[in-house]
């Protein structure tokens, strides 16, 4: 299996992150606003801040997104490194 270089892997990062804060703001509101809930104020609220927190998200949200999946795929490499001697190793 080959792995991805270090550089493809942060701009697949990058680019996950960047996905993560375009559409954060529009998760935000379809939970906000779901069946039953179209009245109230979160909903209202969220509606009304659509435009800015369409802005805004990419800039916050998205940062703190590639942070966290550089530090899962630092764990998940960690635990395949731990792994993978001990499944090599003779019986």
């Amino acid at each position: 299996m080959n792995p991805l270089s270090t550089r493809r892997r942060r701009w697949l990062l990058a680019i996950s992150a960047l996905a993560i804060g375009i559409a954060e703001p529009h998760v935000e509101i379809a939970w906000k606003c779901r069946a039953g809930l179209e009245a109230s104020e979160a909903c209202v609220w969220g509606r009304a801040f659509l435009p800015l927190g369409k802005w805004l998200a990419p800039v916050f949200v998205a940062p703190i997104a590639f942070i966290g999946l550089l530090v899962c795929v630092a764990c998940l490499d960690w635990v395949r490194a731990r792994v993978r001697p001990a499944a090599d190793r003779p019986r």
